[in-house]
């Protein structure tokens, strides 16, 4: 009977896990390069989930995975911190407080992993959360992991609470996040720009948080480097010999993906010739519309100070697995400048098919009354999906690389009549949606929006398929450091 391998189970967020990227620099974590380290003794079991948090992973099929597959002489290699951070009930923990503290990432990390690792008889090693990639070369505490009390959520040092968790409970720590801080304060803002995930072949979309291929390279042979110099018995006689100044040379190893195609766009947009610009927004319709764009499908027309009314008819439009049809106003932004958008939504009708979606939109690309059935860029959306499914509908969504992505389910089916809060707000990794009183939606929209025009992103209010809606109270606000 064959041997069985030791395992190296890898759990963790975005930082760590795999993808499947169509971008210029595709994103990889550095869970997927860990065994390019390790001999053929030590199998590497990445299960790393994006937008997980220590909480949020637990409700995971992987978890499952993790608990019932941990065997005596298994390692279990933990990496998260980048959406415990995040303010949001389902992913939320708090970085005050120790392993006994409910409600801490301490007691996260303890009770959901290291005490079924131990039971399984699995060695335990802590990681810090990466660093996330500074543009100008200066740190705030963001980029560390360290965050200010925000509502009924407090502030923390991420870091310091994987560091002191593993000092109490005597686990080996390998700290990534000092060890990314020194190696990109080494290589400089200019160079760093390599090891991170582009959307287009423009370093201008480069994605600060993700790391590519080369990155996710050097990240692994440094957290196996450190777990050598720890001595853990049992995996560091396993972690084969690196020269770091070898994996530091990103001729080798930095390549980009030969599937890359880059969009033929140009952001210098012609007013429409059937809309009137309203509430400081411009009005489009386009993409699988279905029908020539005209004024007997489509309504797009001021409705009073700040508002707008927006109803597509006769089947035209849709939000699809491949494609999409929406009616918009939208206002073109520079794609650094951090903003919140929101309004109201007032339903005054829509029909129940899958198809059928309205609310706020966030795009990559934004088109002029353009009939088109080919796939468009990347958005996230406040707005449901599958409104048939009644309050089992998606409470938010996005498009991700071509495909749909799930926000959230709704707590209650939304009808003809209702007056719906909508927000979508832009954060350091990504973007915030929120539909009504529902969840807001991070997980998974943790993602810039630059794969086809790097400069810019389109936001506004938007429509798709029978429905008929006005948007008031819509405010666009410019975030400066005093009202972030």
């Amino acid at each position: 009977m064959k041997e069985r391998k030791k395992v190296l189970w890898v759990i963790g967020d975005s930082t760590l896990s795999s993808f499947n990227d169509k971008y210029y620099y595709p994103r990889y974590g550095y869970g997927t390069k860990l065994a390019a380290y390790l001999d053929d003794a030590v199998e590497v079991k990445n299960i790393a989930l994006s937008g997980r948090s220590s909480k949020s992973y637990t409700t995971e099929p992987q978890y499952k995975e993790l608990t019932g597959g941990m065997q005596k002489g298994d390692f279990l290699l933990i990496g998260f911190g980048h959406n415990d951070e995040k303010t949001e009930e389902a992913r939320f923990t708090s970085a005050q407080g120790d392993y006994k503290t409910a409600g801490s990432f301490a007691a996260s990390l303890y009770d959901n992993y290291i005490v079924p690792a131990q039971k399984a008889g699995c060695q335990v090693i802590l990681c810090t959360p990466i660093v996330r990639r500074t543009k100008t070369g200066e740190w705030n505490a963001q980029d560390l992991h360290v965050t200010q009390d925000f509502g009924t959520y407090p502030g923390g040092d991420y870091p310091q609470a994987v560091r002191e968790l593993g000092k109490t409970l005597g686990l080996p720590v390998v700290d990534m996040t000092k060890m990314t801080k020194a190696l990109y304060e080494t290589l400089g803002k200019d160079e760093t720009v390599y090891l991170h995930a582009w959307t287009s072949d423009k370093a201008a979309s480069v994605d600060n948080t993700h790391t590519n291929v080369w990155g996710a390279r050097v990240n692994a042979c440094l957290c196996l480097n450190e777990v050598k110099n720890q001595q853990v018995a049992g995996l560091s006689e396993h972690i084969l010999d690196t020269d770091e100044k070898e994996v530091l040379d990103r001729s080798k190893y930095l390549v980009s993906n030969p599937e890359y195609h880059p969009v033929v766009f140009t952001s210098d947009l012609p007013k429409s010739r059937f809309w009137e610009d309203a509430a400081g927004f411009s009005g489009t319709v386009f993409g699988d519309v279905l029908e020539e764009v005209s004024k007997e499908h489509f309504v797009l027309e001021p409705a009073g100070e700040n508002a707008v009314h927006i109803a597509v008819k006769n089947n035209c439009g849709k939000i699809a697995a491949v494609s999409d049809g929406i009616a918009m106003y939208y206002k073109k932004i520079p794609a650094d400048r951090p903003f919140i958008l929101r309004a109201k939504a007032v339903i005054h009708d829509y029909f129940l098919n899958d198809q059928v979606s309205f609310g706020l939109m966030v795009r990559d690309d934004c088109y002029v009354d353009k009939t088109t059935a080919d796939i468009l860029g990347d958005y996230v959306a406040a707005a449901p999906l599958l409104l048939t499914h009644g309050a089992q509908c998606w409470n938010c969504f996005a498009r991700k690389s071509g495909e749909l992505v799930k926000g959230g389910i709704c707590t209650r089916a939304y009808k003809p009549g209702d007056v719906v809060e909508l927000q979508i707000e832009s954060t350091q990794d990504g973007y915030a949606c929120t539909f009504g009183k529902e969840q807001t939606i991070t997980g998974g929209f943790d993602f810039q929006l630059t794969s086809i025009d790097a400069e810019h992103v389109y936001a506004g209010m938007f429509v798709s398929r029978n429905a008929d809606v006005t948007f008031t109270d819509i405010e666009l606000i410019f975030k400066t450091p005093e009202n972030e």
